[in-house]
């Protein structure tokens, strides 16, 4: 079986001179962003992104339980988005989660966006097959880790267009 983790990761500077910190996907150890190659996924981070808002960080946690993603024509589940803003419109790495008794699989690894019917695979296939109770604590313990390291966040920087306020994830 393959194990499920989150790990906290940096990004290259962005545009702004920052460099986002998000927490990243690792399947039995390793980086999902490695395993892709940086080349692929530059430009992107997971949902669980500082200073990204909490609620569709916490709905993301849901999408992978649940294998789902309403945002999506094909139904996939997004990993990856645009690090900048998070739009599906920029383009997603997305997978196909299927649940099944006590295995939880991800396969059919691809690029989409939301206005596609159909994604474009990964250069080198994989799939990975989690056992369902330990892959589910993974994802309920990272939500209460991004519940409890929540913030209220002020409308500057170059998020400028946020409200006042907003419950921002904090890592």
């Amino acid at each position: 079986m393959d194990l499920l983790s989150f790990v906290a990761s940096t990004l290259s500077m962005d545009g702004n001179g920052l460099r986002p910190e998000y927490l990243d996907i690792a399947v039995n150890g390793s980086s999902l962003r490695a395993s892709i190659g940086e080349e692929s996924l530059g430009w992107t981070s997971t949902p669980l992104h500082r200073g990204w808002a909490l609620e569709p960080g916490v709905g993301w946690l849901a999408s992978l339980s649940l294998g789902l993603q309403t945002g999506l024509p094909a139904g996939r589940a997004e990993l990856y988005v645009c690090r900048e803003c998070g739009d599906l419109g920029c383009g997603a790495l997305t997978v196909n989660i299927e649940r099944g008794g006590q295995l939880v699989h991800w396969s059919q690894f691809g690029w989409e966006d939301d206005l596609s019917e159909s994604y474009a695979s990964v250069e080198s296939p994989m799939e990975f097959t989690f056992e369902a109770s330990a892959y589910d604590e993974t994802l309920r313990r990272v939500g209460e880790r991004a519940l409890a390291k929540q913030r209220q966040s002020a409308a500057t920087g170059h998020l400028w267009w946020r409200e006042p306020g907003l419950v921002v994830i904090d890592l």
